[in-house]
Formats: structure tokens, sequence, C-alpha cells
């Protein structure tokens, strides 16, 4: 089948997108997917994706943003941050609107087993595609997750039994303010701090995959040589925290307050591949005995390097990934789902709004929805898929 182009003007596409800052949470996500509606009646098959402020009550914001879409399906989660090509607020919630005309849409959310993470999104991935319905040229699954799932990895294993190598999956963990204490997910009726939500979609036009990031290796390359769970214990047969501290350009002590802030800026990269690098990030809390905790846990065997970024580069890293998109496509995007990297948002400070921006401009101004996260999921290739500090992009 020949893949169906759109011309459609950017003006007539902007409006798939809103923001609200409103206090009060209910009419937060009211407003919000009103906005996005701009004025459509929402219909059964339409989809809202909505991304609020942790310190929303949720419940709240998700029963009158289902109360104000009708019969339209309303997912999302919990963020960091929220934004929009053209507002960025500092504690608000953003929502996208998916016409159901060409794009249909299948969601499941389930409380994860921490017993069998990857059997639960699994699970997840499997009953959001059959409710999907009919299954069209082009496929991709949304995936959230709570942040707080002790090991991304298994999530993105157990998705990819379902999607395989044919059908990218992209998304982001669900996030509050740098606290780590609750994050949610919210839809198919439940708001859960323990969620997995799968929204598969289904489309008569192509759905692009993507992710960039910006960093570049400065430090020398490890092996890791011990782990257990998310935590690294040796590198080169060196206590991890030791070996990691090590590569650094200054000293930064670890029982320094500040610790967590400073290592913001130098995560570290594993090669994959396709010869460029998968970004791990440190996670604050750190282990008795000279181990480091990351968000996403690394493998035994595998080689590390200390990475290093600029504002000027974690920009670059962002509107590639968003050229990556583009080039999949015949025709301008309807809209971005953008998953950024929580961390990114202190190292690019002032000009954090800059980075939606950038994607949308590199996309012929397609209309830009999404959240920092605290993790992202993008699988274009291989059977990977969990990134951080990272920029993931879906265009549609």
């Amino acid at each position: 089948m020949a893949v169906q182009t759109r011309d459609t003007s950017a003006a007539e596409r902007s409006d798939r997108v809103g923001c609200s800052s409103a206090p009060d949470s209910a009419q937060a996500g009211r407003e919000a997917l009103l906005a996005a509606a701009n004025g459509r009646t929402p219909a059964a098959g339409d989809l809202f994706l909505l991304f609020a402020s942790a310190d929303y009550d949720i419940d709240r914001l998700y029963n009158a943003a289902v109360d104000a879409a009708g019969p339209a399906t309303v997912t999302g989660c919990t963020s960091q941050g929220s934004f929009t090509h053209a507002e960025n607020p500092t504690s608000g919630c953003v929502a996208a609107y998916v016409a159901g005309d060409a794009t249909s849409a299948g969601v499941c959310h389930i409380s994860r087993d921490s017993d069998d993470i990857a059997g639960s999104a699994r699970r997840a991935a499997q009953a959001a595609r059959e409710r999907a319905g009919e299954r069209r040229e082009h496929e991709a699954l949304v995936l959230l997750s709570d942040g707080l799932t002790p090991d991304q990895r298994e999530v993105a294993r157990g998705t990819y039994a379902v999607t395989g190598a044919k059908i990218p999956f992209v998304g982001g963990a669900a996030a509050d303010t740098l606290q780590w204490k609750r994050t949610q997910t919210f839809g198919d009726g439940h708001v859960r701090s323990d969620g997995i939500l799968a929204v598969w979609l289904t489309s008569d036009h192509p759905l692009a995959v993507s992710v960039g990031h910006g960093w570049r290796p400065r430090g020398r390359p490890m092996l890791v040589t011990r782990t257990e769970g998310t935590i690294v214990w040796e590198l080169d047969g060196r206590p991890a925290l030791e070996a990691y501290l090590a590569e650094l350009p200054y000293p930064i002590e670890s029982k320094d307050p500040r610790f967590f802030l400073d290592v913001l800026s130098h995560p570290v990269g594993v090669p994959n591949g396709r010869g460029r690098y998968d970004v791990r990030q440190l996670h604050a809390y750190l282990p008795e005995g000279g181990g480091l905790n990351f968000n996403t846990g690394i493998s035994e065997n595998s080689i590390i390097q200390v990475m290093r970024g600029e504002v000027d580069s974690l920009l670059e890293g962002a509107t590639e990934a968003a050229a990556a998109a583009g080039s999949q496509l015949e025709g301008d995007p309807q809209l971005a789902l953008v998953f950024s990297c929580g961390s990114r948002v202190p190292l690019l400070g002032e000009r954090i709004a800059e980075e939606a921006r950038a994607i949308s401009q590199r996309l012929a101004g397609a209309p830009v929805c999404g959240f920092f996260t605290y993790g992202e999921f993008a699988r274009v290739d291989g059977s990977s898929g969990v990134h951080n500090a990272s920029v993931a992009v879906l265009a549609l």
C-alpha cells in the first residue's frame, strides 16, 4: 500500500495541544483538554493524552478530564514539568489530541507485579493491541510507567515481547519534582501509583519514533565487572564510585548534599549497535560500599564512558531526534509527542523552553506536547529501548 500523505497547514495543526496553569486540579485537567479539542466535540475513538504536575490531585484532574472528554479516551501521567511548543508552565497540565478518524487507539492500564515486571508490561501491551481493533498499515506503542519502577529495562523487555522488532515503542516514566516519592499514571478508568499504561496506535499514516540526547564521551572506556539489580558495584575491578569520580574533570564529594545535582552533568554512556551511546543517569541514592545506583540498570560486561554535554549540544540532540523522526515521514506531521528527561531541566536552565520550540521548528511547525520524565522509552531498532538524559519523539 502506498504511503498516504497529508497536506495540512501549520495553522490548522496548531490546535491539537492545550495547556492550563490553573491551581485547581479539576479546572486544570478540564481546561487543558478543552484547549486541545479547540471547539471540537470529542467523539468515540478520539484520544487525549494529559501530562500533569505531580502536585495536583490527580484523581480530581483525571475525573474532570474524563467528564469533559465525553466518549473519547483520556490517558496520561504525572510529570516533573510539562510543555507544549508555545508554553512551558512551572506547574500545570498539558494535553494532546489525536483524532480517531485515521488513527485508532487501544488502551490498557494495569498495576505492575513487582516480581514479574516484564510479564506485567507484556500483558498490558498485548491487551492494548487487541483493544486497538482492526490493524492498519502503521503501528506504534506509547508506553507510560510508574517512575519508581525498580528497573525500567524490565518494562521494555516485556513490551518488546509483544511489539517485536518491527513495531516501535516510545514514551516515558512518570515523574514528580525530583523527590522520588510518588508518581502516577492514569487511564482505562484508574489512577495508579504502580502503573504500566500501554496505548497501542494503529494508523493509516506513518508513525515515526526517534531518540537523541547531545551527550559526548569524555572519559576512558571502563568495563562493568560487578552489578546487582540497578547497582553497579565495580568498574574495571575497582569500586564503581571511586572509578567514576576519577573520570570527572573536577573533584566531587559523594557526601555533599549537592552530589546528585553535580553529577547530572556527567551521566555515563553505553555504546549501542548504531555506533552511538545509550545514556544512563545516576540516581540520587548511593548505596553503602562504593557502588553506583542508576535509574536504569547496566549489565555486567558492558563498556561505559563518562559523558559530557553543554546547553547547545543538548539542544542539538533534541533537534537531531526531531530530524530523525521527520525523515521517516512523507509530508508534515500533525503532532509530536515528546518525552524529555527531567535531568535536562536544571542543565538547560533558562533555555529549557527552546527544546520544544526547536523540535517543532524541525518538524515544519508541528504542535508539540510532552513532559519531563524519570526515564525515556524509544525503541527503533534492537531489543532495548530504555534511555536517560535523552529526548524521545513520536511524530504522527
